[in-house]
């Protein structure tokens, strides 16, 4: 007799959980339960929780969305929200409380794809907050519609549900703990397989599908050297700014520690992929995007397929001799330095170079960094006064001047050796610490 009435007044706030239309037909929860709460609980309960998980699920997604995990369904957080309301109807004690698998399985995605479990925990605070909000509104209706007592059965459901609550999270978080530990198991795998891909190394099957990227794609790789590995905040925002301009691609970061070449220990390696190329005006945002201070950039060229991979990573730390010295800003792009990093691979022959090509104007000041400008620029365009002269803003004959005085200080006319001194001019361009060596006022 005590149950039936307990029951009764359970049935009276939930028969408050009315929803906006019929939507049984919607379910997505799990067989059993749903036939368990159309016979136990009726269908206003079943409609009201295919409503209600719809707008949590849009929660979730929004909250997972930067983390990269796969839209979820709605099985999961109808079938949970469903289930607590059936324990709660049946006072099941809260040490008997049962997490459905389906939840748990969904605990485990979410931990699979690195969302924080802090996330998992808002969630189930979120459904279960819903139900709470229905049992008080009723035990309000209760108490305003009733002139005597009410009965306690509202709020014993309170304290019931604040219990199971604290129980489901405990198991939820039990389940994505275990998932993560397998989740930083699989995440190494994974960093061992890039790492040796990018080395050149064949890969598997299974290997090529546990890194989650389409191999047969376009691919660009960059180094990333000066930071503290990839987890560092301005490695992040630099690689969220890189995939914005590059739609559709997807990203891979992975950390090494490199001292060989680059004069930094750090080193982190990012990797766009996507099926269509990277476009020539997508490159040229590239190179216009800024660095942030402390980090030196370098990217490969473009190129598809898995060996594509390999190549664009050498070609990456080819130009990241260049960008450990450059003091232009934005990243090092290996098609403008091919030429240059591959002088700089033997430095004293590139300090012969400067000092022989670029005599008596090797100074820091703005005599010697104009005449070097100019020079350059009328290199660049082919010998063509005009063009030099349009870029600097300034007369040809101006541009004319500077080139004849160019060739007096250093003793010899610009077409002994054009190439060379083309050479010079990029190399000291890129680092102009150079000169500093060179004139013995380096610190």
């Amino acid at each position: 007799m005590v149950v039936q009435q307990i029951r009764f007044v359970r049935e009276r706030w939930m028969v408050r959980l009315r929803p906006r239309g019929d939507r049984i037909a919607a379910s997505s929860a799990t067989s059993d339960v749903l036939a368990r709460a159309l016979s136990k609980l009726g269908p206003g309960p079943v409609e009201w929780a295919v409503e209600a998980g719809a707008e949590l699920l849009a929660e979730l997604r929004r909250s997972t969305a930067d983390y990269g995990a796969p839209p979820s369904g709605p099985r999961g957080v109808e079938t949970e929200l469903l289930s607590l309301l059936l324990q709660l109807y049946e006072g099941r004690p809260v040490g008997n409380l049962r997490v459905p698998d389906v939840v748990l399985d969904d605990a485990r995605s979410l931990a699979h794809c690195g969302v924080p479990s802090t996330i998992l925990v808002e969630a189930v605070w979120r459904r279960h907050r819903l139900v709470q909000e229905s049992i008080m509104a009723a035990a309000s209706a209760y108490n305003s519609d009733m002139d005597d007592q009410p009965d306690r059965a509202e709020w014993d459901d309170l304290l019931r549900l604040t219990r199971y609550s604290e129980q489901a999270a405990r198991l939820l978080l039990a389940a994505y703990d275990g998932a993560d530990r397998w989740s930083d198991e699989r995440a190494a795998r994974r960093r061992d397989a890039v790492s040796r891909l990018i080395d050149g190394e064949p890969l598997s099957a299974v290997e090529e599908d546990l890194i989650g990227v389409r191999l047969n794609g376009h691919h660009l790789v960059a180094t990333v050297s000066g930071a503290s590995g990839s987890e560092d905040p301005s490695v992040t925002r630099f690689t969220r700014a890189v995939s914005a301009l590059l739609p559709g691609c997807s990203v891979v970061s992975l950390a090494r520690a490199r001292d060989v070449t680059v004069p930094r220990t750090h080193e982190t390696v990012l990797w766009w992929s996507r099926n269509h190329p990277i476009t020539h005006e997508e490159l040229e945002l590239l190179r216009r995007l800024a660095v942030p201070d402390g980090l030196a950039v370098a990217t490969g060229d473009l190129h598809q397929g898995a060996p594509g991979v390999a190549q664009s990573y050498a070609e990456a730390r080819r130009a990241a001799v260049v960008a450990a010295i450059s003091e232009k800003p934005g990243p090092t792009v290996h098609a403008d330095v091919l030429l240059v990093s591959a002088l700089l691979a033997d430095p004293v022959a590139t300090r012969a170079l400067v000092a022989r090509e670029l005599a008596g104007v090797l100074g820091r000041d703005t005599r010697s960094v104009e005449l070097r400008q100019t020079l350059l620029l009328f290199l660049r365009s082919g010998g063509s006064r005009q063009a030099a002269a349009q870029e600097l803003g300034m007369a040809p004959t101006s541009v004319a001047y500077r080139v004849d005085r160019f060739e007096r200080l250093r003793g010899r006319p610009l077409t002994d050796s054009r190439l060379e001194t083309w050479l010079a001019l990029t190399v000291v361009d890129l680092a102009p610490s150079l000169l500093d060596e060179l004139s013995g006022t380096g610190g």
